[in-house]
């Protein structure tokens, strides 16, 4: 067997970290694990190299790598990688990965990895979970998630995830998920579905934007605000010969979301059309109300793939319209206009043809 030099392996490596940091009276964990440590004049156990099974020291100040779990009491600068979990307590400068949850109880610097979750006080640099991150405090930085990103405030930050991010209060920089969520808006909300209680000087961007002002800035199909009527319409026509729709009323513009069957006529198999309208509206009196717009229809025949009976087709449809006002909550509607239905492979037209439609419409708001 080699021999080893005692002295000089406590004071330059492979010393093992089993005894506890300061007095007898003060038990942890204990570290399983060797490397390079040092004693600092407040009698906290620095580390500048530990590899182990458990790795449990006072202060890293340069590696640290455990087959289960890697501590750092009272902070760390430098790498902490732990295989099942790693946790700083303090500040954290540098790099810290966990197999599972990735931990610090303070300011992160630097780069958090996880297989599945980071958590921070606050964060300056970049969470990348594989689940879910949170800063419980602040935001200055990016977070990446498979999942959830959750900040209690942001400030010129990022949130990156696959379902959605949530900013507790103020937020100033970039929201992207299926759904986001911010308290105060003062950025950018990229998704699906954007909500936001007040809105600073930010702007939404997504398929259904909702704020809780009339402010907002939003780019969308679907924008709600507290002023917004909405409206269910119940009609038929010649086009879809029956229709259900949501109607989104603003100041002067709306959008319509809905769905109708037997496209291809009443004397054929089933078919139906989902469909989106935009469109510009102009009070005549307090009931009556003029309007215009255009929409896509996207129509299923449920027939198998043929020239003259296609699968699936598109329809652009252009209409001009009256909406009357009977109460509080009933009206009745009606339309005119032109459709032009084509292959969606080659565009090659299919049939157009005009367009008559009427019905009811009941305000829900």
């Amino acid at each position: 067997m080699m021999k080893v030099n005692g002295a000089r392996l406590a004071a330059l490596a492979a010393t093992c970290l089993l005894a506890t940091p300061g007095t007898q009276a003060q038990r942890r964990p204990a570290n399983i694990g060797v490397g390079v440590s040092h004693r600092a004049v407040d009698t906290l156990l620095v580390s500048n190299l530990n590899i182990g099974l458990f790795g449990n020291v006072d202060v890293l100040r340069g590696a640290q790598a455990s087959a289960l779990t890697s501590v750092a009491r009272s902070g760390a600068a430098g790498v902490n990688v732990g295989l099942l979990s790693a946790f700083a307590r303090g500040r954290a400068d540098g790099v810290q990965a966990g197999g599972a949850v990735s931990g610090v109880d303070g300011t992160m610097r630097g780069v958090q990895l996880s297989g599945v979750s980071c958590v921070a006080k606050r964060v300056s640099g970049v969470q990348a979970g594989g689940l879910t991150n949170a800063a419980t405090q602040s935001l200055h930085g990016v977070q990446l998630a498979g999942i959830t990103n959750i900040a209690m405030d942001m400030d010129r930050g990022v949130q990156l995830s696959g379902v959605a991010n949530v900013c507790a209060s103020g937020m100033r920089g970039v929201q992207a998920a299926l759904y986001n969520y911010a308290d105060t808006l003062g950025g950018v909300q990229v998704g699906l579905l954007n909500v936001c209680a007040r809105h600073d000087r930010g702007v939404q961007v997504g398929v259904i934007n909702l704020s809780r002002d009339t402010v907002a800035r939003k780019v969308g199909l679907v924008n709600v605000n507290p002023k917004t009527a909405i409206d269910v319409m119940v009609g038929a026509g010649t086009s879809t010969k029956t229709n259900l729709a949501v109607r989104f009323r603003n100041r002067s513009t709306y959008n319509i979301i809905g769905l109708g069957t037997h496209y291809m006529g009443l004397d054929r198999k089933f078919s139906g059309a989902l469909f989106y309208r935009i469109g510009q509206y102009f009070r005549v009196t307090r009931r009556l109300s003029l309007s215009g717009d255009l929409g896509f229809f996207h129509v299923e025949t449920f027939e198998e793939h043929a020239d003259t009976k296609p699968e699936r087709l598109y329809s652009i449809q252009a209409r001009i319209g009256a909406d009357c006002r009977l109460g509080r909550v009933a009206g009745v509607y009606v339309a005119l206009g032109y459709g032009d239905t084509r292959h969606y492979c080659h565009s090659r037209r299919y049939r157009d043809r005009a367009i008559v439609e009427a019905g009811l419409t009941l305000r829900c708001r």
